[in-house]
């Protein structure tokens, strides 16, 4: 019997002083804010009826109590997030500054940050049509983002109509070449821009419909 009895307290002590721990903790937090929840809730006419064996103001008092602890825990969580992302933005911000007073790779920095911001800001105008140039021999063709239409100056100086494209690498789309070539060397496709760079990062893998202008580009001309 005494075996027993010493084997109940194990087990039953420890779910004791968790739930005496527990109510305590309970108590304290909600208790300063008891009265004002409690005000609230017999103001509107809530909870104003027993339950059980609780009678109505116990009834208000626990759920008082539940509603205090649920906004302390949210409020606790929101402070928790507000608190991360001031941290994360003070160490992105103190990570960009020391980058910036480093020389030559502070150029290259920012530079990146540039292109990166052009090609995936989504109100970007930067890109205007994508199209097919042949790149970087007269028997290859790429993909390539056309950028200036119509280079102001250059048809002074070489005597042809030339436009600016942007070649871009693979898989690293933010780098890449800036070449200019005739208007009539250039195949317009009728592509998104968000699809030539699916294309371009994937190396090939995602296949895009190539078509000029509606219609399929045909064999000859690739």
């Amino acid at each position: 019997m005494k075996k027993y009895f010493i084997t109940g307290l194990v087990i039953l002590l420890p779910l004791m002083l968790t739930l005496i721990v527990v109510g305590f903790f309970f108590n304290v937090l909600t208790e300063p804010f008891l009265g004002l929840t409690q005000a609230v809730l017999h103001r509107y006419g809530l909870m104003e009826h027993g339950f059980l064996f609780l009678s109505a103001t116990q009834v208000q008092a626990l759920v008082s109590q539940v509603l205090i602890l649920l906004v302390l825990i949210g409020f606790t969580i929101l402070l928790g997030i507000v608190g991360r992302w001031f941290f994360v933005h003070y160490v992105i911000r103190s990570w960009e500054y020391l980058i910036h007073r480093i020389p030559l790779v502070n150029a290259v920095y920012r530079g990146c940050q540039d292109v990166i911001k052009t090609i995936f800001t989504a109100d970007s105008n930067a890109f205007k049509q994508v199209v097919m140039v042949r790149f970087p021999s007269p028997d290859s063709l790429t993909i390539g983002l056309v950028t200036c239409e119509s280079l102001r100056g250059i048809k002074q100086i070489t005597g042809s109509d030339l436009m600016a494209v942007f070649v871009p690498t693979t898989p690293n789309p933010t780098s890449g070449f800036l070449v200019m070539v005739k208007k009539g060397d250039v195949i317009p496709l009728d592509m998104r821009i968000e699809d030539a760079f699916k294309y371009v990062v994937s190396c090939g893998v995602i296949t895009m419909p190539f078509k000029k202008q509606g219609d399929l580009i045909s064999e000859e001309i690739i």
